[in-house]
C-alpha cells in the first residue's frame, strides 16, 4: 500500500488528490442513480405499507358493525337485595325487549345417601373380603370402582373421590360418636327430578354399600332426592333439571344462584343495545376519516416555494393511482342503494351519514336549504328504526360484505399490495446488486488510476534527476555560468 500512499512522491506532484477527484466524480456519477432509486423505493415500500395498515384498521373497524354486533340486546337484572347475586342472565341477538319479575323457589340438587346406622364401626372397617365392584349411576352418567379384598371404609373413600372417570360423586365419611357408629355419605352434583344416584355392585358383601343389592337388603338409603330448580316468571311456574334455564323466555338464558326472600323478587329488563351501536358507527366513521387523512398525505405533492425552493416534500406515494382507486371505489359504496335493505334505510345518506367537502363522513347538523339534518336521520334510525341498521350494514349485500370484498383484495395475504411490496423489495434487491457493481467497479477504476499515475510519477521522477545530472554536469565544464536575474 506504499506506492497508494506515496502516489507523487517521486515527482512532487499531488497526483494522490487529483486521483481521488477522479474517483470521487465517477463516484458521484455512477452512485448518484443508485441512491436515488433507493430512496424513492424505500418511501414507496414505506408508503404502500401505512397504506395496507389504514384499510386494514378501517375493514377491522367496518366488521364491528355486523348483524349479530348490530342486533345485540343488553340485559340488567334487578338482584332482590344489594350485595348478593341471585340471577345471571345473557340474550340472544334475536331475543325479544321486554321485562319479567323473577321469583326462585328452589335451586336444582343432586341426591344425598347414607349407609346405614352401625353398618360400620369406624373407618378402617372393612367392606369386603373378597373383591369385587361398585357402579354409581345417575342419569345417563356412570362410573365403575373396583374394590379388592380387606379394603377399608377409608380406602374405599379416597378410591371413588380419585376415580378419573368420576362425573360428580362425592364420598365422606362421618363418625357420628354415638348409637349411630360410622356412616358412609355419598353426594351427587346431577340435578334434576329423577336423577338420584344408584349404586350396585357385583358382590354381595357389598350391599352395604348400595342401593341396589346382589342378594340381600341394600345398605345405602336416599336421605334427599335430587331436584329441580323452580322459579316463578311473572306468576307462571317453570322448573329445570339444572340451574341454568335456557329458553324459558325465547332466545334468554337464565342462571339461578339463590332462592329470592319472600316478598322480594328479581327483575329482568331486555333491551336492544343501542348505545353499543352507535359507539360502533362513530368508530367506523372515526376510522373511514383517518383513512382519508392517511392517504392524502401519502399523495400529496411536492410543495415549491416562490423562489423555486421545496417547502414540503411529496408524498410517499404522489403520483401513484392505486391509492386514488381504491378510495374511489369506497365512496362508490358510500354512495349506492344497498341492496337487501330496508327500503327507508337502504344508503348512508339516509341513515345521516354524508361526506363532507373534505372527503371525509359525517353526521351534520346542518339544515340547510330546509332538509332534514343527517344527526335528526341518524337519531330517527336508532330510536325508529333500529333493527334495520343491522340490514344495511350487516346484511348479506351490505355495506360490511361490500367493504370487505373491495378491500380485502388489497389487504390479504398475497393480494395487490403485498404483490406491490415483493416487487419493490424485489426492485430494491436488484438496486444493492446495482451498487454492489457500481462499488467493484469504483474500486477497479481507483486502482487502474493509480498504477498509470504511479508508472507517470515514477517516469517524472526518473526525467526530474536526469535533469538534474545534466545540468550538475554541464555547470561543471570550464566556461559554464548560470546567469542568475538581480
Amino acid at each position: 500500500m506504499s506506492s497508494i500512499n506515496f502516489l507523487g512522491a517521486a515527482s512532487g506532484l499531488p497526483l494522490d488528490e487529483l486521483v481521488k477527484t477522479f474517483v470521487n466524480v465517477e463516484r458521484e456519477t455512477k452512485m448518484a442513480r443508485i441512491t436515488k432509486t433507493t430512496k424513492t423505493l424505500n418511501a414507496s415500500l414505506s408508503g404502500v405499507g401505512q397504506l395496507k395498515s389504514a384499510l386494514s384498521s378501517f375493514l377491522d373497524a367496518s366488521k364491528k358493525l355486523t348483524t349479530a354486533s348490530l342486533q345485540a340486546r343488553s340485559v340488567n337484572v334487578t338482584q332482590p337485595e344489594e350485595g348478593r347475586t341471585y340471577i345471571q342472565a345473557t340474550a340472544k341477538n334475536t331475543a325479544a325487549a321486554s321485562s319479567f319479575d323473577i321469583k326462585v323457589n328452589q335451586l336444582a340438587k343432586g341426591s344425598r345417601l347414607e349407609s346405614a346406622d352401625n353398618s360400620f364401626t369406624d373407618a378402617s372397617a372393612v367392606v369386603a373380603t373378597t373383591d369385587g365392584e361398585l357402579t354409581f349411576e345417575a342419569g345417563d352418567k356412570s362410573f365403575t370402582v373396583a374394590v379388592t379384598a380387606g379394603m377399608t371404609l377409608n380406602q374405599l373413600r379416597l378410591k371413588i373421590n380419585e376415580s378419573s372417570d368420576n362425573f360428580g360423586v362425592n364420598a365422606n365419611i362421618l363418625n357420628t360418636g354415638g348409637s349411630a357408629g360410622t356412616k358412609l355419605v355419598l353426594t351427587s352434583d346431577v340435578t334434576g327430578v329423577g336423577n338420584d344416584l344408584v349404586v350396585s355392585n357385583t358382590n354381595a358383601e357389598l350391599d352395604a354399600l348400595s342401593t341396589v343389592p346382589t342378594s340381600g337388603t341394600a345398605g345405602l338409603s336416599l336421605s334427599a332426592a335430587a331436584q329441580d330448580a323452580e322459579i316463578e316468571l311473572d306468576g307462571i311456574t317453570i322448573t329445570s333439571s339444572t340451574n341454568v334455564f335456557e329458553d324459558a323466555v325465547q332466545d334468554i338464558s337464565l342462571t339461578v344462584l339463590a332462592t329470592t326472600p319472600a316478598g322480594k323478587n328479581a327483575g329482568l329488563t331486555v333491551a336492544t343495545d343501542k348505545k353499543a351501536a352507535e359507539d360502533n358507527i362513530q368508530a367506523f366513521i372515526k376510522s373511514y376519516n383517518a383513512l382519508v387523512d392517511q392517504v392524502s398525505s401519502l399523495t400529496r405533492g411536492r410543495v415549491m416555494g416562490a423562489d423555486g425552493s421545496i417547502t414540503l416534500e411529496g408524498g410517499a406515494l404522489a403520483g401513484d393511482s392505486l391509492p386514488r382507486n381504491i378510495m374511489n371505489q369506497v365512496r362508490g359504496i358510500f354512495g349506492s342503494i344497498v341492496p337487501g335493505a330496508s327500503d327507508d334505510l337502504n344508503s348512508l345518506y339516509a341513515m345521516g351519514i354524508t361526506l363532507n367537502k373534505e372527503g371525509k363522513l359525517e353526521i351534520s347538523t346542518s339544515t340547510e336549504f330546509g332538509s332534514e339534518s343527517g344527526k335528526a336521520r341518524f337519531d330517527k334510525a336508532l330510536n325508529e328504526n333500529y333493527d334495520s341498521i343491522a340490514k344495511l350494514f350487516g346484511g348479506e349485500d351490505g355495506l360490511v360484505s361490500q367493504l370487505d370484498s373491495v378491500i380485502s383484495q388489497y389487504t390479504k395475504s398475497g393480494g395487490i399490495l403485498s404483490n406491490r411490496q415483493d416487487t419493490i423489495q424485489s426492485q430494491l434487491r436488484e438496486n444493492t446488486k446495482a451498487s454492489e457493481a457500481a462499488s467493484r467497479y469504483i474500486a477497479g477504476y481507483e486502482e487502474t488510476l493509480r498504477k498509470r499515475y504511479a508508472a507517470l510519477d515514477t517516469l517524472l521522477g526518473q526525467m526530474q534527476r536526469q535533469q538534474a545530472n545534466v545540468t550538475a554536469a554541464l555547470s561543471s565544464l570550464p566556461g559554464f555560468t548560470t546567469n542568475k536575474s538581480s
